[in-house]
């Protein structure tokens, strides 16, 4: 493999790690608060589909805009 080829593959593996971090943080954080208001306040689903709703909110318009640079990029 030419270093050119090493670049490029590094380069996705660098992509995919960010993508799955964008994707998984949100969800964790908000399910784990959702759990937590949960216990808190004795709504046992409400506040665990509610922060479901958010992360999957959140984490679209993250992966949006993460993903717009990327694509003017290669269309230059």
């Amino acid at each position: 493999m030419s270093k050119k080829d090493n670049f490029k593959v590094l380069y996705a593996l660098s992509l995919a790690w960010q993508l799955g971090f964008l994707i998984a943080v949100p969800f964790a954080v908000f399910l784990w608060l959702g759990i937590l208001a949960d216990k808190a306040l004795g709504t046992r689903p409400l506040f665990l589909i509610l922060g479901l709703f958010a992360a999957i909110a959140i984490t679209a318009y993250e992966v949006y805009h993460w993903l717009i640079p990327l694509i003017k990029k290669q269309k230059k």
